[in-house]
């Protein structure tokens, strides 16, 4: 909600100042159930820089990211670490931009200034990022739907030990047939997430419960224990395995959400994203034409969309897309080492850019 109130101030204020088309349909790979991702750069209101709250947003990203706005002063910055999405939205062709504010100019004239042998290690950290994504242990597509089939509570990571035996709180409860809302827990100062658990019988004590009854997947909660209670166990709660759980439950759903099924359907048989792979040679492929001075090319028809389309669609094995990848990573460390484009960006005159774009905007 946030985010969508943030996107409709900017544009009905006219604060938007670039947008355009990115990803497949941009680079001329686009099959017929392809998404339409778009990038966008705006400039904050002036009310932002002024207030007393100026750590404003700089990114604004829809829900599944396949929309992302920029602030004028993150782009620019990531234009002179020659960042390749920042890049590839300034030599984005007029057939794909839908929203140009001419006062851009400035930067967009000098935008074949900015390809410099800087992309070397940006591009090729990106393609790097994708191969470690398309077959990453963490990535939820590894992960087996019975782990996360339900959202634990922390009852699950907390062991009490009795006679030499670790046993699961959740399972020792039900076995002294105790209720977690009569239970009071307090916290002891000799181990790491160690705890007393006392009950209350009675219900006269009004103990505050292991877990709060309408969020019981929060941390634990402490009770005031009276004088001359006796404590019926202590036990220790795997606080990292807890949060472990609770981001691996969290990563994998909403990547259900918001996964493109087809994708998912042809790659979960296969151990490996293809897509990230297919990243992977475009990015090595651009910087070889950087580095060879034939500038940013963002189309890939006529030069190598069959064989990006048939790596993203696994007519390659694992091995051979690995194998490809390594002599292209070589083949442009040696393009980059005999090339004769600019070491870096102007980053001085980039800023006096920022610095007369938003002096024109505000009329100050």
């Amino acid at each position: 909600m946030l985010v969508s109130m943030l996107k409709d101030d900017l544009r009905n204020g006219g604060y938007i100042l670039f947008e355009g088309i990115r990803g497949s349909r941009l680079y001329g790979l686009d099959t017929e159930t392809s998404d339409t991702d778009t990038r966008a750069l705006f400039i904050a209101p002036q009310d932002w820089l002024y207030g007393i709250r100026r750590n404003y947003p700089n990114v604004i990203q829809s829900e599944k990211h396949d929309d992302t706005w920029d602030e004028l002063e993150k782009f620019i910055i990531e234009v002179g670490e020659s960042n390749p999405n920042s890049l590839e939205l300034l030599f984005t062709p007029s057939q794909h931009t839908l929203i140009y504010n001419s006062i851009l100019n400035p930067l967009f004239e000098i935008k074949e200034e900015l390809v410099t042998k800087k992309c070397f290690k940006s591009f090729g950290n990106y393609a790097k990022d994708q191969i470690r994504r398309a077959k990453g242990e963490n990535k939820a597509i590894n992960t087996d739907p019975q782990e996360v089939k339900e959202r634990k509570s922390p009852l699950h990571f907390c062991n009490v030990i009795e006679e030499s035996k670790s046993i699961p709180l959740d399972k020792w409860l039900e076995y002294k047939g105790l209720d977690q809302r009569r239970c009071g827990l307090v916290r002891l100062s000799r181990g790491i997430e160690l705890y007393s658990l006392y009950y209350d019988e009675d219900n006269k004590l009004h103990y505050r419960g292991i877990l709060d009854t309408e969020n019981p997947t929060t941390q634990l909660r402490l009770s005031s224990i009276p004088e001359g209670e006796k404590s019926l166990c202590s036990f220790q709660f795997n606080v990292n395995a807890y949060t472990d759980h609770c981001n691996k439950y969290k990563r994998y759903w909403d990547w259900v959400k918001n996964r493109n099924e087809e994708r998912y359907q042809i790659n979960k048989d296969y151990g490996f994203n293809a897509k990230n792979l297919s990243q992977a040679v475009r990015l090595f492929n651009v910087a070889i034409e950087i580095a060879e001075g034939k500038g940013l090319i963002l189309d890939r028809r006529n030069i190598d969309r069959d064989l990006l389309l048939s790596i993203k669609n696994h007519e390659m094995t694992y091995t051979e897309i690995i194998t490809y990848i390594e002599s292209l990573e070589q083949k442009m460390r040696n393009a980059f080492n005999s090339s004769k484009i600019p070491d870096s960006p102007d980053k001085n005159k980039l800023e006096k850019i920022l610095i007369d774009i938003r002096r024109e905007f505000y009329k100050c």
